[in-house]
């Protein structure tokens, strides 16, 4: 009996317990459905907003309705952006010369003199969300917003390493060379992560690209200086182009690699010799960066190294070096030549290359 009795009450606990789970999850269904109400209502008034914005037949009540959209926007991030995005899909219909993209241009700067973002996101860095703060960061140096300048450089020391991230890339956007070189060297020993945003600072970095790299050279380790060579390598530096001569017989494997691939890009026919060593490297990585840089010198010497490449060991190699043929000036006895040589090799890869270029037009 007394079995019978404990089993009839965990029955009616574990009821109980169901009812409970179901009781909450009813009220969060009903808590989204409310919020997609609410979110799908806000949307269409925004919509309305931008719309009456967008045709007022006069200045005084665009004004009207400028400031009733600042109030619907209150002071939210999303709002505000939503609203942007709208108002700038409206002008990307039209062409850059026309009156009327000219007047939505300006008709967004008009709404941001009376919406204030920069006060918008100033009040996010307040916020708990480490990822709200991060990308308030972001927007505010989008906006110029060189009044937070000091915040930034502080929160790109954060122990938290996104919130720094965010805070130097805003730095990056204001050009402080000193500051984003701090960051970037705070992490270079982390090799996956340093590796992997390197890239992304220098694309984003309004300053003298010259100075950071200046910095960074002058305090990072063997594996940072490879990567921040190949990150400059875009830019042609012409203040590097001596060090990446120098480096290109460094005994670490990673700073020749990127050094050649850097010289590469230069094009100079003065780096022609080097690359014609670099492209009998025993390092089939050197030899394909080599074969790349000597595909952009117009010489019969660089035109012979690139053909002699397609008999390369290495697949990478062969690939590389028909690619290259594919851009230069060669004839088409050359080509013909190649296809109808003995080389299997080369034959193949010039072949695989132009049924790709074939495929791409198709």
């Amino acid at each position: 009996m007394r079995y019978e009795l404990l089993a009839v009450i965990g029955l009616i606990f574990c009821l109980v317990i169901i009812g409970i789970e179901y009781l909450f999850h009813y009220r969060l269904a009903e808590l989204q459905d409310e919020k997609t109400i609410n979110t799908r209502q806000l949307d269409q008034r925004i919509k309305f907003r931008v719309e009456g914005i967008i045709y007022a037949p006069t200045d005084l009540s665009r004004k009207s309705e400028i400031e009733a959209l600042a109030k619907d926007i209150d002071n939210n991030f999303e709002t505000y952006e939503k609203s942007v995005s709208i108002i700038e899909n409206t002008r990307d219909k039209f062409d850059k010369d026309d009156e009327e993209y000219r007047d939505l241009d300006q008709l967004i700067d008009r709404v941001d003199e009376i919406v204030d973002p920069v006060s918008i996101y100033a009040s996010m860095l307040d916020s708990n969300d480490i990822y709200h703060k991060g990308y308030a960061l972001r927007r505010l140096a989008d906006l110029g917003a060189e009044e937070y300048r000091d915040v930034m450089i502080e929160l790109s020391q954060d122990k938290h390493r996104d919130l720094a991230y965010n805070a130097a890339m805003a730095l990056a956007k204001f050009g402080d060379a000193e500051n984003v070189a701090a960051f970037l060297l705070s992490i270079q020993d982390d090799r996956l992560y340093s590796g992997r945003i390197i890239n992304e600072f220098f694309d984003d970095f309004k300053g003298d690209r010259v100075e950071l790299s200046r910095i960074l050279f002058e305090n990072c380790n063997p594996y940072m200086m490879s990567n921040i060579i190949k990150a400059i390598s875009p830019y042609k530096l012409e203040e590097y182009h001596r060090m990446f001569v120098e480096n290109s017989a460094s005994k670490s494997f990673q700073i020749k690699v990127a050094s050649i691939k850097a010289l590469a890009a230069f094009g100079n026919p003065d780096d022609e010799q080097l690359l014609q060593i670099a492209a009998q490297d025993k390092e089939w990585v050197v030899r394909a960066a080599a074969v790349k840089g000597l595909s952009l010198l117009d010489s019969p010497t660089a035109l012979a190294s690139v053909k002699n490449a397609l008999r390369d060991k290495e697949w990478w190699v062969r690939q590389t070096a028909a690619n290259a043929l594919t851009s230069m000036d060669i004839s088409p006895r050359d080509l013909e030549d190649i296809l109808g040589g003995y080389d299997r090799f080369a034959a193949d890869a010039v072949k695989s290359v132009l049924y790709k270029q074939i495929d791409n037009l198709a």
